[in-house]
């Protein structure tokens, strides 16, 4: 069994963090000649990534020549190092990273960068760390050592010393380092910088207890889940989910209430567990944010976190958006072939997938006389999800027909190629009907249709 060990080193200057020592240790393995030893991930979705500057290979032997290249795999940017003789021992990779320098121009999302502000930084591990060839088990250290009295080295594993199956797992982690405040209980952690405008404690305590409940609905028994805070320089503001985390931003030129900031929250929570594998990339985007649409609205509203008028609010101001929007009839993958320089094409799978997540549901309560309902869909998928499966839209459609007898291809196929769905009456859990009306198109004015959800007095489903 091979170990990589990654240690990472910070330094202060002014306040924050000026850049970022990376050392990698890698035991157990050996590259031939010509082999890939080692890549960086220098963009992702039209993010920045980190350069390695300065960057040393050596093993036992000594320095380690390489050939390097790059690919660009969309919706990625990598680098590549090829070695160009066998190493022999264990092989040792050093590094310096620098955080990204910001122009209020700059596009706030998703939140991959590595991005300091005053008391520290944060990160996507991936955006500074490398990806290994053939690593296996790895372990995180940190040297503060250059770091003020009491700073802090945080990722969504933990603090100090952490262990992960995988580099891949570690790289799918946030990460956080300075002079870090914190509300901390067990395995769950909420980690901000400066001072927010909005009451910490309070969406803290709100995203405790509902992971707490979330995690009983999606039978899930892993106890970690970290939230971390950035402020924004730009004039919009957003949040991005990686594992068993998330990361918000705020700015002080937009206010934002602390509803919006709960229905982020819950949003992005529920991405810890349904999921396909959306390769090539958009193919089962809508079953990912429409799932994520649906439960962050549905589960709240199930737990009396959520009053009826704030459900029907959140579906609103989503329904709307969707039907309001210009680019809707573009089919799933036509939209992801463009989502990030267009990015009203990068919100279509929500609302679609949202729409199609709540007729579905409707469709099998009344196939099976309320016996079944998408969760039940939702819980096989992730069952063989966990059972490591390969998932795709087919495993979707076949859990519906097992469940419900249901054949809901032509109208998956409808909402995949960007064909009009409407809305029906009874969804979540039978409080909400829809009335249809007329808005206004984004950007052209043109009048379309949309939908009003109401309350409808009918006995609750499943």
């Amino acid at each position: 069994m091979s170990l990589t060990q990654i240690n990472l080193k910070p330094y202060w200057d002014e306040n924050t963090i000026d850049r970022m020592d990376v050392t990698i240790k890698i035991t157990g393995l050996s590259y031939k000649e010509g082999e890939r030893l080692c890549s960086m991930q220098l963009s992702t979705v039209t993010i920045p990534g980190c350069e390695p500057n300065a960057l040393q290979i050596c093993d036992e032997s000594g320095a380690v020549l390489v050939k390097e290249s790059e690919e660009t795999p969309y919706p990625y940017h990598w680098r590549r190092w090829n070695v160009q003789r066998g190493t022999e021992g264990n092989v040792k990779i050093n590094y310096t990273v620098y955080p990204r320098e910001i122009k209020p121009t700059d596009i706030c999302g998703p939140y991959f960068d590595f991005r300091a502000e005053k008391g520290g930084a944060n990160s996507a591990g991936f955006s500074f760390l490398m990806d290994i060839e053939k690593a296996e088990e790895c372990e995180l250290s940190w040297d503060m050592s250059a770091m003020p009295e009491k700073s802090r080295g945080v990722c969504t594993l933990g603090e100090h010393k952490v262990k992960a199956k995988t580099l891949d797992r570690l790289r799918e982690c946030y990460f956080a380092m300075g002079q870090l405040n914190a509300i901390e209980e067990g395995d769950f952690g909420f980690y901000w910088m400066s001072q927010p405008p909005f009451d910490v404690k309070e969406v803290a305590e709100y995203t405790k207890k509902l992971f707490g409940q979330m995690q009983k609905f999606f039978k899930d028994t892993e106890k970690v889940y970290r939230i971390f805070v950035r402020k924004d320089p730009f004039l919009t503001s957003g949040g991005t989910a990686l594992y068993r985390s998330y990361l918000f931003g705020w700015n002080t030129t937009q206010p934002c209430s602390l509803e919006d900031k709960k229905a982020i929250l819950a949003h992005e929570m529920v991405h810890n567990w349904p999921q396909l594998n959306d390769n090539p990339y958009g193919v089962t985007t809508w079953y990912s944010e429409g799932t994520a649409e649906y439960y962050s609205v549905l589960l709240p509203l199930r737990l009396g976190l959520m009053t009826d008028d704030e459900a029907i609010l959140e579906l609103q101001k989503r329904t709307d958006a969707y039907y309001s929007n210009p680019t809707r009839a573009l089919g799933d993958e036509e939209a992801a072939a463009i989502c990030w320089k267009d990015r009203r094409a990068q919100r279509l799978v929500y609302g679609r997938g949202m729409i199609f997540v709540i007729n579905t549901d409707i469709m099998i309560r009344k196939a099976t006389n309320g016996a079944h309902s998408i969760d039940d869909v939702v819980l096989d998928i992730l069952q063989k999800d966990r059972a490591g499966i390969q998932l795709g839209n087919e495993v979707f459609l076949t859990s519906v027909k097992k469940i419900s007898g249901l054949d809901v291809r032509s109208e998956w196929e409808d909402m995949h190629t960007g064909k009009e769905i409407i809305p029906l009456s009874g969804g979540f859990d039978g409080h909400f009907a829809v009335v249809e009306k007329e808005i206004d198109e984004a950007d052209t004015g043109k009048k379309v249709r949309s939908w009003t959800w109401i309350k409808q007095e009918t006995k609750k489903g499943k």
